[in-house]
């Protein structure tokens, strides 16, 4: 991945660095800021299936722990953690053009 795509996924907790740039606004740049999260939520939206979209918006934006969405969803723990891996992935692929 190139060290120029936003910085999301660059920290060692990737998952808060992840929900951070989604929910805080204390940037800068609002404007700027505000733009790439629509875009990070068309690519969202578009390149991910439903269970991984389910999935990163349980764990990561709402904070639920990766059992509370296996028993919500009817998953298996790892299932959950396969999808968010799987999406995340896919997402890196867009960020960069954002």
């Amino acid at each position: 991945m190139s060290s120029t795509c936003l910085g999301l996924f660059e920290s060692q907790d990737k998952e808060y660095s992840f929900r951070q740039f989604l929910t805080e606004g204390s940037d800068s740049n609002d404007e700027r800021r505000s733009r790439m999260k629509k875009l990070l939520y068309i690519a969202i939206e578009n390149e991910l299936t439903q269970r991984q979209r389910d999935c990163i918006r349980m764990k990561i934006i709402e904070g639920m722990t990766a059992e509370e969405v296996a028993a919500q969803l009817h998953l298996s723990t790892d299932t959950v953690y396969k999808h968010i891996r799987a999406g995340l992935k896919n997402l890196r692929k867009v960020t960069c053009y954002l």
